[in-house]
């Protein structure tokens, strides 16, 4: 588990260090819009909001009845400005999904990297999209913790939203596509291709500085 952690850490890291040295602000320019808030199309912040998550797929009917969860995710984001109306935003974000089925409820926690591409429609609005990878951190019956060697641990998708900025304040809403089988194997450990992925629909306020 801690080799695919580091692994998305220091492509965070690599991310952020190409944005800086390769395409962002003189030094000076930078840490004025990091710092002063007063800079749109960069800088960092904090962001936490509402997942509406689901499973979608064509051998969800495998799973009988089931229902959304409605849970959380929070996290990190940074902003690198590439010009008036382009720019890199990478983020790290914990982000539970799951859903409700046979009067339980199943969690999955995920450390979750998106990294996006930022087109400013107006000064105020802007739309991302991205991919974004991610690892499988735990997954729970209820409050019960369950093995998750059956499941994909390391997942990857796309995300795709808009933004609107008011002040330091961001709303935003955003769509995860995942493209990973939720499980590769059976409780036996016998391998299995199940096409059953996670979709999450997000709701989040940021502030940005």
């Amino acid at each position: 588990m801690k080799k695919p952690i580091l692994f998305l850490i220091a492509c965070l890291i690599s991310t952020v260090t190409f944005a800086q040295s390769d395409y962002g602000p003189s030094a000076g320019q930078q840490n004025h819009n990091l710092f002063s808030g007063t800079g749109s199309n960069s800088g960092f912040g904090i962001k936490g909001g509402v997942n509406f998550a689901t499973l979608r797929g064509s051998d969800k009917e495998v799973l009988g009845n089931f229902s959304g969860l409605t849970t959380f995710h929070a996290g990190v984001y940074t902003q690198f400005s590439l010009g008036n109306v382009f720019s890199i935003q990478p983020e790290a974000l914990y982000s539970r999904k799951g859903i409700e089925r046979n009067d339980s409820t199943f969690r999955f926690d995920y450390l979750e990297v998106p990294i996006l591409a930022v087109f400013n429609i107006t000064e105020n609005v802007s739309v991302h999209f991205g991919p974004q990878v991610g690892v499988l951190m735990s997954a729970k019956e209820e409050d019960t913790e369950v093995g998750i060697e059956p499941l994909n641990t390391f997942a990857y998708g796309i995300a795709a939203g808009a933004e609107a900025r008011l002040s330091i304040f961001r709303l935003g809403a955003r769509y995860n596509l995942g493209l990973e089988d939720l499980r590769k194997e059976t409780n036996q450990g016998q391998k299995i291709n199940q096409d059953i992925k996670h979709g999450v629909f997000q709701v989040y306020l940021g502030l940005g500085f």
